[in-house]
């Protein structure tokens, strides 16, 4: 009886781990779907602008946290 107990037991502690990781894989195959940061917009393309420090990259200067050089 008491072998019985601990199979159902060790089978719900089985189940609960599947369940959690079935549920951690849908979480990280379901984060693919995220925009990149190279998926930028026209304007702010690497060929024209100011020079924003905090990002390396030139942009339209509209970066409200950007680092512009003062004229």
């Amino acid at each position: 009886m008491r072998f019985l107990q601990l199979l159902i037991k060790l089978g719900g502690v089985a189940i609960g781990f599947v369940f959690a990781l079935l549920g951690t894989a849908r979480e990280l195959f379901s984060s693919a779907d995220t925009k990149h940061v190279d998926d930028r917009q026209l304007i702010d393309t690497d060929l024209i602008g100011e020079f924003n420090h905090r990002t390396g990259r030139l942009d339209a200067g509209n970066d409200p946290y950007g680092w512009y050089k003062e004229d």
